[in-house]
């Protein structure tokens, strides 16, 4: 069964990609597209999931990002990984510049979540991108 392509995030320039488990799926191309082009500087990811059996591609990704690669587990406490969610905190801990573009997926509830946590630290609303599956 064929349908329509859909989905809203598009690359607009460097920043942040906040993904929460399959969330981490519409930057794969985009971040393999920014290797391609030489231009992966400054464009960080930041991937939660619940335990680190849950995460894929990891070495794709430590490969293409090296150390702007960071790893969050909400459910299981691993010296190597962060350990919460992706929140205020936690972005206050990580994240330095809030004029850049922050791109942002996962489950609806993460999502909203970060965007409104993003906002209150001084993103902007035209600086975060987020999948539309409306």
């Amino acid at each position: 069964m064929l349908r329509d392509v859909f989905g809203a995030i598009q690359y607009k320039g460097k920043g942040t990609f906040l993904a929460g488990g399959a969330g981490v799926t519409p930057f794969i191309s985009i971040l393999r597209s920014l290797e391609m082009q030489n231009d992966l500087e400054k464009n960080p990811l930041i991937f939660s999931n619940k335990e680190e059996k849950d995460i894929f591609l990891r070495d794709e990704f430590e490969n293409l990002l090296g150390r702007k690669y960071m790893n969050v587990l909400s459910e299981e406490n691993i010296a190597k990984y962060a350990h919460g969610h992706i929140d205020e905190n936690f972005m206050k801990s990580t994240i330095s510049d809030y004029s850049q573009y922050f791109y942002v997926c996962g489950p609806p509830e993460m999502t909203d979540n970060v965007v409104e946590d993003l906002k209150k630290l001084g993103a902007a609303d035209d600086r975060i991108i987020i999948e539309d599956y409306n």
